[in-house]
């Protein structure tokens, strides 16, 4: 059984169809791509396993469990994190403290016993701290870590963010255009920190992402989406020389 796997899955905005019955298994710790066109459904495939949607038609299933039982506020437990398009940061709190609201999922303690500082309440922050300072380290933000996030660079922000998802301990990682904005040389070094992060934390990685060199680098299965329906599934090499990739997404001429 695959980690994640999403079967037929059907979503309508009124009478545009977003996702017209797509599926994908993704192995445990493999790095997967999910590319195509914009307005392909790629995000809205995100929205759906992260239960932000909920799908017309369709399964989805992570280690067995059905996700399209559980609430949003469920699936961070089970061990899926994400990042966003945009910026989900909270520009006002310095960028530890953004990174420790990546594990507030898994505070036992209660209201009374944060109100009054009780010893489990102290021991749970400080066991946090330590999960946020080794994710600010591994992603090189320790210098900017007392820094307010808002104003940094956005190359910056964006290991911010991920540092949060990887503070969130996920056995899934889902990655929704971490390069988007970002430099030639910093694509490459994404590249490389995406590949390490999935052998160092073994880590199950789902990445959506315009930037064909790195998916193609990067993943060991690439799926491409277009008009919300899966047009090519396998590895690199033969998504890259599949005719209805090539016209659909890589801009053939007819």
């Amino acid at each position: 059984m695959s980690l994640l796997e999403v079967s037929d899955l059907v979503v309508r905005f009124g009478v545009v169809v977003a996702l017209d019955e797509p599926s994908l298994a993704v192995e445990e710790n493999q790095i997967c791509g999910l590319i195509g066109p914009n307005g392909a459904g790629k995000t809205t495939l995100f929205n759906c396993v992260s239960r932000l949607y909920t799908p017309t038609e369709g399964s989805i299933t992570f280690d067995g469990d059905d996700l399209l039982a559980r609430r949003p506020h469920e699936i961070a437990p089970l061990g899926i994190a994400r990042t966003f398009q945009n910026l989900a940061l909270i520009h006002a709190l310095s960028v530890r403290d953004n990174v420790m609201l990546g594990a507030h999922h898994r505070s036992r303690a209660g209201f009374v016993s944060s109100a009054l500082s009780l010893p489990t309440e102290r021991r749970e922050e400080r066991e946090v701290g330590e999960q946020a300072d080794e994710a600010l380290e591994r992603l090189g933000l320790t210098d900017v870590a007392h820094h307010p996030a808002g104003g940094l660079p956005y190359g910056t922000l964006k290991r911010i963010e991920l540092a949060r998802a990887l503070c969130q301990r996920p056995r899934l990682l889902m990655l929704d255009e971490p390069a988007s904005g970002l430099s030639h040389h910093e694509v490459d070094d994404l590249g490389e920190l995406i590949a390490s992060l999935r052998t160092d934390l073994d880590l199950t990685i789902l990445l959506v992402e315009h930037h064909m060199g790195m998916v193609m680098k990067v993943s060991d299965n690439v799926v491409v989406l277009e008009f919300g329906r899966k047009i090519a599934d396998g590895p690199p090499a033969e998504v890259q020389k599949d005719e209805g990739v090539i016209k659909a997404y890589l801009g053939a001429d007819e």
